[in-house]
């Protein structure tokens, strides 16, 4: 009787499980990093969240948010970590758990996941935030934030009294919540991440879409509907893609690329499932993020009274002299931090103690705090290498193009630099340009030797802390003129540009987006334009009237060059 009654138990136990249903809130499609890229110092709270807003769960209504899962990059000098549901950022956690590293299960670096102890009801017409809030010791980059950029996927507050900041630009946050119930929907497919990489020839744009199945059934293939926000033109695309619950794929398809870069954003948008009909439209379209060329700024501290200078300035160019690092940073020299030098300029001195630099050598990389939360650091060559690999992880939002004439009678140099951006994160984004000059002999270098040369030495700049951007749509367009001294020689020259964040309260508001450089116009009589070679990738001429020019053609002619992220520039020129 009670083995009878025993088994009777259990069925009805089975039965119970089988009319609840299992889904996953989020968008990292169980992806993290053990590569954290955000810290902050002292002991303080940390705290990160993802949002679900209303027309996304509406399908989930009624269900219960049973328990929350979060992964941490690192937990060397984490002691807590809590997670929570709110409905406001700012609001009290209506659910939440406890992880440390004495509780049961215990924190961990990656996957932590803690059932509520009271399940939290998804209300209708409500959106959710998904948090953690981890207590750190001291600086320590624990967020895990994966992915390309997405709308509401990513917010972090940097310490209990600071603001909270939309990072969602920087990619997705590893946290998602468990939800079951009874009527959860069978058919979900979410579109969690979009690349738009227009190919070399501009002919065409290669798209990479990931999707994610948070249904209960499995999807055999799915359609998506691609279209330029400012064409009407759509494309559409089908997938033979067997996704079961919780599995995600990356498709790639091509769609045809257009001439200039006023169409706007690119959509992509799910179409149709082949299995059924989706149940939940709030996460079934996503704007595409632009793949731009990204390069890391280096800015080197260095000075002549300074003994060690040589030595890390030996390691920097040997890094950048590496095939695997020669394209993928620009460096550039302030010659300041420990005292001063011939060389120095104002923006030296100003940027060195703005970012609280007091000694050099010392290194910053895209003004990110990669030295135990500092913005700066001693390196040395691994330290430099280290440095790149992790700044160039991070996309790059803005590009760099340049056009730059050089009259060499009134011996000034005209720059233009131009771009086009997508989402980008910078609040107050500026631009510096540098004209910087290599192979400089030393006067008095200490440790350097008697042939010692400086290199990527500032001779003119624009701006201490870079000029604001003025956008046309997602264009800009920045000019600068410079006097070039008969005491440099121009051969040895290049301009550099790179566009940050300024924020002048908060020297770790102040990343890198975006870095470019280019060579300094030689041969200048025929007003020949310099451009950044890396960056276009189609060259046109014409003739006044319209007609294409051929090669021998001479006189005034009318130059169309497309570059790889699909800007346009057109000027004139003289062919002698």
């Amino acid at each position: 009787m009670k083995k009878i009654l025993f088994l009777l138990l259990s069925i009805m136990a089975v039965a119970s499980l089988q009319a609840e249903s299992i889904v996953t809130l989020g968008y990292c499609g169980g992806e993290a990093t053990d590569k954290g890229s955000l810290s902050t110092d002292g002991k303080k709270w940390v705290s990160a969240a993802i949002y679900l807003p209303a027309d996304m769960l509406g399908s989930y209504e009624g269900c219960r948010i049973t328990k929350l899962r979060a992964a941490l990059a690192s937990k060397v000098n984490v002691d807590s970590l809590c997670l929570w549901v709110r409905t406001s950022l700012n609001g009290p956690n209506l659910a939440e758990a406890i992880i440390t590293t004495k509780t049961n299960p215990k924190m961990v670096k990656g996957w932590n996941e803690a059932t509520l102890e009271t399940p939290y009801t998804i209300a209708g017409g409500e959106g959710l935030y998904i948090g953690m809030s981890y207590r750190q010791k001291t600086a320590v980059a624990a967020l895990s934030i994966v992915g390309s950029p997405l709308a509401n996927a990513c917010w972090v507050q940097m310490g209990s009294d600071e603001p909270w900041q939309d990072m969602s630009s920087a990619g997705i946050l590893s946290v998602e919540a468990i939800a079951e119930g009874e009527n959860l929907p069978d058919y979900d497919l979410g579109l969690i991440a979009a690349i738009a990489n227009p190919h070399v020839d501009a002919s065409y744009t290669m798209m990479k879409v990931t999707v994610v199945n948070n249904g209960q059934q499995p999807v055999s293939g799915f359609t998506l509907l691609t279209q330029y926000e400012m064409s009407d033109d759509q494309y559409t695309n089908h997938f033979d893609v067997q996704l079961g619950w919780g599995e995600k794929a990356e498709v790639e398809y091509q769609i045809p690329a257009l001439s200039t870069v006023s169409y706007g954003n690119i959509i992509v948008r799910l179409q149709s499932i082949d299995d059924g009909t989706d149940q939940t439209d709030g996460n079934n379209s996503i704007q595409a993020k632009f793949a731009l060329v990204k390069k890391v700024l280096i800015e080197e501290f260095t000075t002549e009274p300074c003994g060690n200078c040589p030595r890390v300035a030996g390691y920097l160019h040997s890094v950048l002299d590496m095939d695997q690092y020669k394209d993928r940073a620009v460096a550039v020299c302030h010659h300041s931090g420990y005292k001063t030098d011939w060389l120095t300029k104002s923006c030296d001195e100003k940027l060195a103690a703005f970012f609280g630099v007091g000694y050099a050598p010392a290194m910053m990389f895209d003004r990110q705090p990669l030295w135990g939360g500092g913005l700066y650091g001693c390196p040395e060559l691994n330290d430099i290498k280290n440095g790149i690999d992790i700044c160039a992880e991070n996309p790059a939002h803005v590009s760099i193009n340049f056009s730059a004439t050089y009259d060499k009678e009134t011996r000034k140099l005209d720059v233009t630099v131009s771009g086009k951006r997508d989402e980008l994160p910078a609040q107050n984004p500026c631009i510096t340009v540098y004209l910087l000059e290599n192979d400089v002999p030393a006067v008095n270098q200490t440790s350097g030797g008697s042939n010692f040369k400086h290199q990527h030495v500032i001779r003119a700049y624009n701006s201490d802390f870079g000029e604001p951007l003025n956008w046309e749509g997602n264009q800009y367009e920045y000019q600068v003129t410079f006097d070039v001294s008969d005491l440099w020689v121009t051969e040895n020259m290049q301009i550099a540009a790179f566009v940050a964040n300024h924020d002048s309260g908060n020297n770790k508001n102040c990343t890198v987006d975006n870095a470019e450089i280019t060579g300094f116009p030689q041969g200048q009589d025929d007003g020949v334009q310099a451009v950044s070679s890396a960056d276009v990738v189609r060259t046109e001429c014409f003739t006044l009237d319209g007609r294409r020019a051929d090669d021998g053609q001479r006189g005034i002619v009318i130059v169309r060059q497309t570059n790889r992220d699909g800007y346009v520039r057109t000027y004139k020129t003289v062919r002698r």
